[in-house]
């Protein structure tokens, strides 16, 4: 019974900061990202700006052979809390799993566009935030935070395959430039889409 209750007890530290849907056990990934928050929370300056929070699921994505990147998605309305501590927390976090690049996402739902055959006609508009268009926007958002995009170009391909180019501003090159390749292989991954990136003044 002791060692029951050990491994339960144990079970329920790592995923403390996790919260999945249907009480789902969580991943080898998820459990590490979440007792890399709790050791974050227990021992370090952003101890009590990390109470409260949690996240929603983990998942590796492979950029190259020697590289991968750990997806993390947030809730959507911790979001704006997340985002104050998102540069010194990443560092930590990243510090922590090796130097694999961490990437938070806020989970947005995409609502399909109703038809006249759709089962649930409803009265109400699809709210704009919930297109397709506007939630692919706003991963290329969440990815580059708290660098900022200034601009973007289609690029139409003679096969008729479409390559997106994202301005960044300069001043985030500093930052940001060992992981544009993150960034590009993170968003084809999520939405199939071809992405590459340039710095403006």
């Amino acid at each position: 019974r002791i060692q029951i209750l050990f491994e339960a007890m144990t079970l329920f530290s790592q995923s403390s900061k996790l919260v999945k849907p249907n009480n789902e056990a969580p991943t080898d990934v998820e459990m590490t990202v979440s007792q890399a928050l709790l050791d974050l929370e227990a021992n370090s300056e952003l101890s009590s700006a990390l109470r409260g929070l949690y996240f929603v699921g983990a998942e590796e994505i492979l950029i190259r052979d020697d590289k991968v990147a750990i997806v993390v998605p947030i809730p959507y309305p911790q979001q704006k809390i997340y985002h104050k501590i998102q540069a010194r927390l990443v560092r930590e976090l990243e510090k922590k799993l090796s130097g694999k690049h961490v990437i938070f996402l806020a989970r947005r739902r995409i609502l399909s566009k109703p038809t006249r055959h759709s089962r649930n006609l409803s009265k109400q508009k699809r709210p704009r935030s919930r297109t397709l268009t506007s939630v692919h926007s706003a991963i290329l958002d969440d990815l580059v935070y708290p660098a900022e995009i200034i601009g973007q170009r289609r690029r139409i391909k003679l096969d008729g395959s479409q390559i997106i180019k994202i301005h960044l501003e300069k001043a985030a090159q500093i930052n940001t430039e060992t992981k544009l390749d993150t960034y590009t292989a993170v968003y084809k991954r999520l939405t199939g889409k071809d992405v590459v990136f340039e710095y403006r003044d």
